[in-house]
């Protein structure tokens, strides 16, 4: 019973507001609203700067790569040496 009241809620809700919500969404919709007024523009360099700042990260994780390979070669060469040295004696 309580989802009949769920659903008759809504449906009273939806008819009470129709036109107010009509005019929202269409408005926002066609770009248009209150708060629509250069959505697309501001989404636009939004999602340059976006780009641009994966692209630095991106940089910046390559760079940590090289580093992180470079660390483990020289602990490699440093083990070479030392299992090396350790047997010679």
């Amino acid at each position: 019973m309580s989802v009949f009241w769920a659903v008759a809620l809504m449906l009273v809700a939806y008819w009470m507001f129709r036109p107010s919500l009509r005019r929202a969404g269409g408005g926002a919709l066609r770009g248009r609203g209150r708060e629509g007024d250069g959505a697309l523009e501001r989404l636009d360099e939004s999602m340059g700067r976006l780009a641009e700042e994966v692209g630095a990260l991106r940089g910046e994780v390559a760079e940590l790569a090289e580093r992180v390979d470079f660390t483990e070669r020289a602990l490699t060469a440093l083990r070479r040496n030392a299992v090396g040295a350790g047997h010679g004696s």
